[in-house]
């Protein structure tokens, strides 16, 4: 039975997963590659956030396969684009990833900016292949009890949370550990946060860190820009999750309205149990004492 949830959480929607005809793309391999084929904020050109998006996924189908009997991966991402339809963030990572895997087994070439970290995984995940029995393959792989996707979240607590909560709804069971494969600058979110939140243990959770990776060619202007990326991290998630551990208020709940374009609504048994179905909590400490400290199905000291 499953005890690991892998999560990768998701931060745009590739264009081609919507099968779109418009040929305005000046790309020969429709892999994700180029930042035109996906739909990105202004800031996430600068640090080439499109190729950290694959590289999450890929190392998350790795981490997969050192245990197929225990781990699941969850793409978890909600429907954040309106120019793309009802395409969650999450579908299109899911079908983005299959498509550069079968690419690269199939021996075709690949984009001359996957060299650095994005063939290295898929050199992996093509000898994790070569441990398995013959007939199994990439559709053997990309089925619900291994892979599946999350489509409610709409920030990096709902991306925890709700990714819980789809693992029960995949397993029946909740997971025992949690891998999380993203960005660097948003561990802290994960460890220091949202895992205390809802207390998750914090020694059952681990972050498996890629990029960002801007085009620059001298120290300080890395330094510069991972400094500014720190500087953003405090003041637009860290700073506001201190006073609002659940995101219910503004502006981290503004925010995520925003976001939901087409109006989803999760309705995860897990949320009523927490009392999270939709009121404002004004008083973190005293909502956690009250309904999920030494309460939840994974509290270490569970009641």
């Amino acid at each position: 039975m499953p005890t690991r949830l892998i999560i990768v959480p998701c931060h745009s929607v590739w264009k081609f997963a919507t099968q779109s005809t418009e040929s305005s793309f000046s790309t020969k391999y429709e892999l994700g590659e180029t930042a035109d084929q996906w739909v990105l904020a202004p800031f996430q050109y600068e640090g080439n956030d499109h190729l950290s998006f694959i590289a999450h996924s890929l190392r998350a189908i790795v981490e997969l396969m050192k245990d197929l009997e225990n781990n699941v991966v969850i793409f978890s991402g909600s429907q954040t684009k309106v120019e793309l339809g009802p395409m969650s963030e999450a579908q299109s990572y899911y079908y983005l990833t299959y498509k550069i895997i079968n690419t690269f087994m199939k021996n075709d070439p690949m984009p001359d900016c996957f060299q650095m970290e994005i063939i290295p995984l898929l050199k992996q995940i093509v000898k994790s292949f070569e441990q398995q029995p013959s007939e199994f393959n990439l559709s053997t792989l990309f089925v619900p009890n291994l892979i599946t996707t999350e489509e409610f979240a709409l920030d990096s607590f709902d991306n925890l949370l709700y990714s819980i909560a789809r693992f029960k709804e995949t397993t029946t069971l909740y997971p025992d550990y949690i891998t999380v494969c993203g960005f660097g600058f948003k561990e802290e979110r994960f460890l220091k946060f949202h895992s205390k939140a809802i207390d998750f243990p914090i020694d059952r959770i681990n972050c498996i860190s890629y990029g960002p990776n801007p085009n620059y060619n001298t120290k300080n202007e890395i330094d510069k820009y991972f400094k500014n990326l720190e500087k953003a991290e405090n003041k637009n998630a860290l700073s506001l999750f201190v006073k609002d551990w659940y995101g219910t208020c503004d502006p981290l709940f503004n925010k995520k309205i925003s976001r939901n374009l087409y109006h989803r609504t999760a309705r995860y048994e897990i949320l009523d149990t927490m009392h999270l179905n939709g009121q404002q909590i004004t008083d973190c400490e005293s909502h956690f004492d009250l309904y999920i400290k030494n309460k939840m199905p994974w509290s270490i000291n569970k009641l």
